[in-house]
């Protein structure tokens, strides 16, 4: 009996408690706010950084965080919720900004970047966006990026670029980082003493993690130059494409070699292969320029006595040397030594039928060394010398010596109408 009556009691207190938790007041959600100052004296230069994280109830029994963080050039914030059950964890970069001309090297120095020069700089604002999931150490999503009144250079690779303007879409897997999209532009580019301007580069991602050039141009030497769309790999890095030039001054691209042409004028199109490999270097390359369609291209060689004459001496000799006087008086003066003398000495202009160009970036003892082999006419109505072909050669480093010599001197052509 007193067993029952136990029973009843327990089963009635246990009612009872269940009532009065079901009309007790629920218990209030678990809020924090945390905040301090983040130093990391193992990282050299590593600013202390000042941190806040707030923490709130979210949908499905998880907790949602307000993260941020400011450091001399850098404002960070960051929302995301932890992982429940088969639902991963998800966050937001609201905000990211930073200097990069405080940050580049810090942040290039814990990557562990090499394949920079040591004195290479980046200034500019860089800010980056993004959403995604996360679970663990892996992380998905994307990321935008952009800098904005961008500087870059290296003193000891003698280039600068300023207005870098640049933006891109990447794609986050637990195992790499994809370009979706990137577009840089640059106001002015200075290497080895040339000068750019406007200065576009479009990519766009392509399978294995390859990359699809479809823009890259700039403008130079009066006119524009731009590389044909190419596929690059970033494992094994290579540019195989073709330079195009479109209204591109003669007298520009004359000033590169000042010991050969004395002066030129007008516009020249055409194209030259570009062939570069990370393991091999720059690769042989051809290529040709043309007057462009509706230009007169003319040269007026620096003066260079014997470089035609050479071959074309004052007379020409009916008998052998051998004969002595004889040979002298039996000789007719040669009606193309004087015309060729005027174009040596740079008197007479030259209008370019063609420009025929070869690079060779490891010529003899291992410098640069290029070819130009110059197709053109007299501009003279009725003119003895009717076409000459001749070579400028660059020996030595292309921004070092440069020298005019001949291919088997030059190779004249008389009109014979005349």
């Amino acid at each position: 009996m007193r067993r029952h009556v136990l029973r009843l009691f327990v089963s009635v207190a246990c009612v009872a408690a269940l009532a009065a938790a079901e009309s007790a007041p629920p218990i209030p959600p678990l809020t924090a706010d945390l905040s301090g100052q983040l130093s990391l004296p193992k990282i050299p230069g590593l600013p202390p950084l000042a941190w806040r994280v707030q923490a709130r109830p979210a949908a499905g029994h998880s907790l949602a965080f307000d993260a941020t963080a400011t450091a001399p050039g850098l404002e960070l914030r960051l929302e995301f919720t932890l992982p429940g059950g088969e639902s991963p964890g998800t966050w937001r970069l609201v905000r990211a900004k930073c200097d990069a001309a405080l940050w580049w090297r810090l942040s290039s120095e814990q990557a562990g970047i090499t394949t920079l020069p040591a004195d290479f700089t980046l200034a500019g604002q860089l800010t980056l966006e993004g959403s995604g999931w996360w679970r663990g150490a892996e992380a998905t999503g994307t990321l935008s990026a952009t800098l904005a009144a961008g500087t870059a250079g290296s003193k000891s690779q003698h280039w600068s670029a300023s207005g870098l303007e640049l933006a891109a879409d990447l794609e986050l897997a637990p195992t790499r980082v994809a370009v979706r999209t990137a577009r840089a532009q640059v106001d002015t580019i200075q290497a080895a003493g040339l000068t750019g301007r406007n200065l576009i580069f479009e990519i766009a991602g392509a399978e294995a993690g390859r990359l699809v050039v479809s823009r890259a141009e700039v403008a130079a030497f009066g006119g524009r130059i731009a590389l044909a769309p190419f596929t690059f790999d970033p494992v094994a890095p290579a540019v195989n494409s073709l330079l195009e030039f479109s209204g591109v001054s003669l007298g520009d691209l004359a000033s590169l070699v000042p010991q050969a042409i004395q002066q030129a004028g007008g516009q020249v199109a055409g194209r030259l292969s570009l062939n570069w490999s990370r393991q091999g270097g720059m690769g042989p390359a051809n290529g040709a320029l043309t007057a462009a369609a509706g230009q007169a291209a003319t040269v007026r060689l620096a003066s260079s006595p014997g470089l035609l004459t050479g071959n074309s001496p004052p007379r020409i000799a009916l008998l052998p040397a051998a004969m002595g006087p004889l040979s002298r008086w039996f000789s007719l003066e040669n009606p193309a030594h004087g015309m060729l003398q005027r174009i040596e000495l740079g008197q007479a202009p030259l209008a370019v039928e063609n420009l025929s160009l070869q690079l060779y970036p490891d010529g003899a003892g291992g410098a640069r060394s290029a070819k130009v082999e110059v197709v053109a006419r007299t501009t003279g109505a009725g003119d003895v010398v009717e076409k000459v072909t001749f070579t400028v050669n660059v020996s030595g480093p292309l921004d070092h010596v440069l020298r005019l010599g001949l291919d088997d001197r030059a190779n004249i052509r008389l009109n014979t109408a005349k």
